[in-house]
């Protein structure tokens, strides 16, 4: 049985319940109150056969032959042999006798007695005569019992309909109320099928349907986003095993190969087997600092702990700057800094997020292309900005650029980049430290990646001297 069956079935039977009692409590009430008035009238009606006497009643007549008698008499003798007697009701057709041998003569009060035929009740009463003889008055309940029917009738016709309308319009109400339960059970056999798109459809907040239907579809969308995020992850695993099995092959079939030249070569040209040996340890090298990338990547993606302390960035970036011009000293880079640039981070982390964009903006762009290095503070956060003057990026890899493994140039050659886990690394580190990093494009050519950190409130220390900011290029001694 279904939910909303139970509920009208249950309602219908209450309804049904409650007109019968009140059916019952009217018919008690109304048949008390009737009796009641035919008691006074009993009484009425004995009070003036007593004042008539002893004197022995005819059977049949009255004053008006053509009025009904309201009360019937009966006289007995103490053994209760029935003297004389008039009956009730019109002198062509009168009522049946009341049937006093129910009667206890001596006890006297008002009874309810059925007439000799069965056919009638009576209320009935006994008073002693002055001759030892009793005289019994009894008022038929003919009317009293007519009007109880009739009320009845008139409750179980009312009863019937009040119960037909009441138990439509308990379906009605009870299918309307469950509409919004049916549209969930619905929504929720469309997701069971694979369809996480559904949602149930919105219903009145104030209501607790309502209210369950949009936990459900919070619920429903939370669910969606985490499984649409597994995917996504699944897809960036597969892509990422793939490109990190091409990047190690890469060095491995280059020392493989030189590893077999050296055996070729054996005790026989010196410069050759020494160009084989430098090969041979330059891959190695690449693949080593692809494997640490990879490891660094594992560790931050674990969420491990990070060393958390203010962290002036300005010393950072003036090493980047440095060893930027130590390794390509023709290419012209300009810092412009505060005297302090203090953040909450890991230091030897954010380390790596300076030297990686500094990096990358001097793999990424041709030789002599000039590098700009800002930090500035504004409003409670750290902004570091590199620039350069380069070609730019497509649009189209903009988004991607902190991908691992992703290049824009899909050649994947080894003078177009490193890697490809640059960037990724300063995403990963970035993002622990609650801070957030973007690429763009400049208007003029040339590419600004922009990473926010939050500040540190930590006033300079004789540790941390003042320092005007600059803005030409920096030469640092070592």
């Amino acid at each position: 049985m279904t939910l909303r069956t139970r509920l009208v079935v249950s309602f219908t039977v209450l309804l049904l319940a409650v007109i019968a009692a009140v059916g019952v409590a009217a018919s008690r009430s109304i048949r008390s109150i009737l009796t009641s008035q035919v008691d006074a009238q009993l009484l009425a009606v004995a009070d003036r056969a007593g004042t008539r006497g002893p004197e022995p009643l005819p059977d049949t007549g009255g004053p008006d032959e053509a009025a009904p008698r309201s009360a019937a008499e009966v006289t007995l003798t103490a053994e209760g042999e029935v003297i004389s007697s008039r009956p009730s009701g019109f002198a062509d057709d009168p009522d049946p006798l009341p049937d006093v041998a129910q009667l206890d003569l001596t006890t006297g009060g008002i009874v309810t007695v059925g007439s000799v035929d069965g056919a009638l009740q009576y209320r009935a009463t006994a008073h002693a005569q002055l001759d030892d003889t009793f005289r019994v008055v009894a008022v038929s309940l003919a009317e009293v019992q007519a009007a109880t029917a009739s009320l009845i009738r008139a409750l179980a016709i009312t009863g019937g309909a009040v119960l037909l309308i009441g138990g439509g319009a308990t379906w009605w109400t009870v299918r309307h109320g469950l509409t919004p339960v049916e549209r969930m059970v619905s929504t929720a056999e469309a997701i069971a099928d694979g369809d996480l798109t559904r949602r149930v459809p919105d219903t009145d907040p104030e209501t607790e349907l309502g209210r369950l239907g949009a936990s459900l579809n919070h619920m429903l969308a939370t669910i969606e986003d985490a499984m649409e995020t597994e995917r996504d992850a699944q897809r960036r695993l597969r892509r990422f095993a793939g490109d990190a099995s091409h990047e190690l092959r890469t060095p491995l079939a280059a020392i493989s190969g030189y590893a077999e030249l050296c055996r070729r070569i054996g005790n026989g040209d010196p410069a050759e087997l020494a160009a084989a040996l430098r090969r041979i340890e330059s891959e190695s090298r690449r693949m080593l600092r692809l494997v640490e990338d990879l490891l660094l990547l594992a560790r931050l993606d674990q969420v491990q702990p990070l060393v958390m302390a203010p962290v002036d960035l300005v010393p950072l970036l003036d090493d980047a700057v440095a060893d930027h011009r130590a390794i390509d000293p023709g290419r012209p880079i300009v810092l412009e800094a505060p005297a302090l640039a203090v953040v909450t981070g890991d230091q030897q982390r954010l380390v790596q997020v300076v030297t990686n964009v500094v990096a990358n903006a001097r793999v990424h762009t041709p030789p002599g292309t000039r590098i700009a290095v800002a930090a500035r503070a504004a409003g409670g956060r750290v902004v570091l900005e590199v620039t350069d003057d380069g070609p730019g990026i497509p649009d189209s890899a903009l988004d991607r650029v902190f991908e691992r493994f992703y290049r824009a140039d899909r050649s994947r050659a080894r003078t177009t980049g490193g890697t490809g886990l640059g960037l990724a690394i300063v995403d990963a580190i970035v993002t622990a430290h609650g801070g957030e990093v973007e690429a763009a494009n400049l208007a003029g050519g040339g590419v600004r990646i922009t990473i926010t950190l939050p500040a540190a409130a930590v006033s300079p220390t004789p540790e941390q001297p003042h320092r005007e900011a600059s803005a030409v290029p920096v030469t640092m001694v070592r």
